[in-house]
């Protein structure tokens, strides 16, 4: 199953897309960037507390699959370009922030405003001033209704724009 769900990143120095609502600096670089080249896996960032008499070794995490039904994890995204358009700004960074369409798969989870997926990638992203970088190979819009209206169900018409920061 894949489903097209609606999301915020924010923009690192290189214009790699990035969440923009999970502080990336205790993780490994790679592990909370959605990839420009290929398809992101979701990580479970939650861990088992290892046995204090048990061997030495990586933790591991507290459920099987990505996204957990009692967890938190996933690639998040909301379900229509109205709920993206009325949440708020992210205000740990000031980073740009840029919104957009991503295609979600595998294991998803379907929440009353939005989904947590196992894998996702970006397919059309709102870039006005040019800060996601060229290896990403999406569709780009200048103005949120030129980006809504392509990828919004004739039913599901947006109402406003979307929170950005530049």
């Amino acid at each position: 199953m894949s489903l097209l769900g609606w999301r915020q990143w924010a923009v690192d120095r290189e214009g790699l897309l990035r969440p923009a609502w999970t502080p990336w600096s205790p993780f490994p670089p790679g592990m909370l960037l959605w990839r420009p080249d290929g398809i992101t896996q979701a990580h479970c960032l939650r861990t088992a507390r290892p046995d204090p008499g048990a061997p030495t070794g990586p933790p591991t995490a507290s459920h099987d699959r990505v996204p957990g039904e009692h967890c938190l994890c996933g690639l998040y995204a909301w379900r229509t370009p109205d709920i993206l358009a009325a949440a708020r700004l992210p205000r740990w960074s000031s980073l740009p922030c840029v919104v957009g369409v991503v295609r979600l798969g595998g294991r998803i989870i379907i929440g009353a405003r939005g989904y947590r997926a196992e894998r996702g990638y970006p397919v059309a992203i709102l870039d006005r001033d040019g800060v996601v970088a060229s290896e990403y190979t999406v569709a780009r819009y200048r103005t949120f209704r030129a980006l809504a209206a392509e990828w919004t169900p004739p039913a599901a018409e947006p109402q406003g724009d979307p929170p950005t920061t530049g």
